[in-house]
């Protein structure tokens, strides 16, 4: 092909069309990429000595960045659609109209997505929430996975994945911001001395909070208020630790090996519960069983 011949098909109105939307494309799909990129470096980590606002911190990068991700690419398609039509020479004005009345008519028919995109950005704004925390929506608990203007990905104990819309959010309790506490009832026998056995209680509850496993993540010292209840065959004495966010149930796990450890060292009896049955007055049951009789079944009475 000579010089002249490929000057004419460059000149070709379609040709030129063609590589104006390839362009178009090819610098749509760079700005995608530099929204990633950008998002990207919001979630690199945080410098900060006090770990809970660390994480605090690189939460809210990590749910903006989420969020930039999916408007940005939502964003830079719109206008790269419109700007590979206009190249085409399609009439763009008419189409903003038609799609302007087109989205009137729907949003009297899609209210239910204008309230989650609305509480959806409330929740942004006020930072109720943020990625990695564990939150309770009504009957649901889960770890935030995902973020969105419409919906809230929750993902539970049991790997279940759960989609909540944020328009049927009406209480939500986060379980992990800031800090969280852990807070065990251990139950003795009630012939235990009860100061005795709080003083053990509060010595393990401290032993663990110095270990140099576990301190990193226990923020304060540990606390034994006492007495909590009195149940059927137990005495319940409460103690509570303050952790970093995710962190209560590992320590509470580790208390809990190493109180009955330490019960069991001390000899103070973690009762289970017991059933008397009541044959009667003056009945003495050796003799009774000696001569052959009983009770009938129905004559046991637990007390």
């Amino acid at each position: 092909m000579t010089l002249d011949q490929l000057r004419n098909v460059l000149a070709w109105p379609a040709t030129e069309a063609l590589l104006k939307t390839l362009i178009i494309v090819l610098l749509g799909l760079l700005a995608m990429k530099g929204v990633r990129v950008f998002t990207g470096r919001l979630q690199r980590e945080v410098d900060d000595p006090d770990l809970a606002r660390k994480r605090l911190r690189e939460q809210r990068a990590q749910t903006v960045a989420s969020l930039l991700n999916s408007v940005g690419t939502v964003a830079i398609a719109g206008v790269m659609l419109l700007t590979v039509l206009a190249v085409l020479g399609v009439p763009i004005a008419p189409l903003l109209a038609s799609v302007g009345v087109l989205g009137l008519a729907v949003s009297f028919g899609a209210q239910s997505l204008i309230k989650d995109l609305i509480s959806g950005v409330f929740m942004l704004i006020e930072g109720q929430f943020a990625v990695g925390d564990v939150v309770k929506v009504g009957d649901t608990a889960g770890l935030v996975e995902k973020v969105t203007l419409r919906t809230i990905v929750l993902r539970d104990i049991n790997g279940v994945v759960h989609v909540v819309p944020n328009g049927t959010v009406d209480t939500l309790s986060n379980m992990t911001k800031t800090w969280s506490r852990a807070v065990l009832e251990i139950g003795v026998a009630y012939k235990e001395d009860v100061d005795r056995v709080m003083e053990v209680m509060l010595d393990e509850a401290m032993q663990l909070a110095r270990d140099p496993d576990w301190a990193p993540v226990i923020v304060e010292e540990p606390v034994v208020p006492g007495v909590e209840r009195f149940d059927d065959s137990a005495v319940t004495i409460r103690v509570m630790f303050k952790t970093l966010p995710l962190k209560q149930w590992d320590v509470g796990r580790e208390y809990r090996r190493r109180i009955k450890n330490r019960f069991d060292a001390e000899g103070i009896e973690i009762p289970f519960p017991h059933r008397t049955f009541y044959w009667g007055e003056d009945q003495n049951l050796l003799a009774v069983a000696g001569r052959g009789e009983g009770p009938e079944v129905g004559g046991a009475e637990p007390s």
